[in-house]
């Protein structure tokens, strides 16, 4: 999400969940690698979800995951840089950066270089491409080709910019989140009251929330939004502004017991719903693939999802319900998927292993991991 130096948070207050940058995600967006880090060393190194290690024990802060064959990494003097996943991992440039968000969805990105005064974007080759207006306080990731940004002045206001370093959309919203599916979330002060609106790439008005329905999530999951009423029905909206998904009997409002617990963000087709007690899966038709009756059900990336039973057992299953990893009682937590084949475990001793969508084990233990 955008990081910027002045908060303005009245969509964020009035939307109950955060979702994940990329939740609709290009079709060649995967995690190639992610940190991890052993009992042999207090440094991060790089694992693939095959289990295939890239490197072992080299960084102090943990890199960020690796979608586009490069990563992100905090060095140990405090400033960033990007690396490559190649077998023979090497910066892309020598810059040094004071801010820089990784490439996630975008072969381009915004950074901060040091000893400059403005921003700048670069490609995925390190090379800047466009400089943004001293003005720009502070910019976030490119989805859609746009990124938000927030200018810096007395009273912050929000718009987007082009890989180019365009002005696409003119900063005139009080808050502006990340395009995803074609469309973003933005707030506008219109005669001192907040008005919540669904855009497109050209700043054009798709839908605005009014009393009938609120928005119940900051950004689109699969060309769905959801949305909750004065009576707490929760419906889905369409990218064309229009209600996809009308309230079902069995969708209820619910408060999650675990932050990886998201009900109402559509993954592959896919959500964890609740009936008010407990948690199952339903498709993009709102009916149900999966009956609740989780105490948790942890959000699958994909197709598989970890799952605690009504006798605190925990095990795996895929979207379909189907039992991947048999259920069991142990002290320790299968983790949510990091891809659609593999997810994590962690054991008793308190040390994860990676399980492929067959249950088999198909990493080395290691001792603390970032998938996100």
């Amino acid at each position: 999400m955008l990081l910027m130096k002045k908060q303005i948070s009245h969509l964020l207050i009035a939307c109950l969940l955060v979702v994940l940058i990329g939740s609709c995600r290009p079709q060649d967006y995967t995690i190639e690698y992610f940190p991890y880090r052993t009992e042999k060393s207090a440094f991060w190194g790089m694992m693939s979800p095959k289990g295939t290690p890239l490197f072992e024990g080299r960084f102090m802060n943990p890199p960020s995951i690796s979608t586009r064959g490069v990563f992100l990494v905090q060095e140990e003097d405090g400033y960033y840089a990007f690396y490559t996943t190649t077998e023979k991992t090497r910066r892309i440039n020598e810059h040094n950066y004071v801010m820089a968000k990784p490439f996630l969805l975008s072969d381009y990105t915004p950074v901060l270089r040091l000893g400059d005064n403005s921003f700048t974007i670069i490609d995925i080759k390190g090379n800047t491409v466009a400089t943004l207006p001293d003005n720009v306080a502070d910019i976030g990731f490119f989805a859609n080709g746009l990124a938000p940004f927030v200018t810096d002045s007395i009273a912050p206001r929000m718009g987007y910019v082009d890989t180019h370093g365009q002005v696409a959309i003119p900063a005139r919203y009080s808050l502006a989140t990340n395009f995803v599916c074609g469309v973003a979330l933005v707030e506008e002060i219109i005669k001192g009251i907040p008005s919540v609106s669904v855009i497109d790439p050209k700043g054009n008005t798709i839908y605005t929330f009014g009393n009938e329905w609120q928005p119940l999530a900051t950004e689109y999951s699969d060309g769905l939004l959801p949305i909750i009423n004065i009576r707490q029905e929760i419906a889905f909206l369409d990218t064309h502004g229009q209600v996809a998904i009308p309230p079902q009997e069995h969708i209820h409002m619910c408060m999650p017991n675990n932050p990886a617990t998201i009900p109402y963000t559509f993954k592959a087709g896919h959500c964890i719903y609740s009936d008010g007690m407990y948690y199952g899966i339903i498709d993009k038709r709102g009916k149900i693939v999966v009956p609740a009756q989780y105490l948790n059900l942890y959000l699958g990336e994909g197709g598989l999802f970890a799952a605690e039973d009504r006798h605190h057992n925990w095990g795996c299953i895929n979207s379909q319900g189907e039992v991947i990893i048999p259920f069991e009682h142990f002290p320790g937590v299968i983790k949510p998927s990091i891809t659609p084949r593999c997810i994590v475990m962690q054991n008793e001793a308190q040390r994860y292993r990676l399980i492929n969508d067959k249950g088999e084990v198909i990493s080395k233990p290691f001792t603390n991991y970032q998938a996100q």
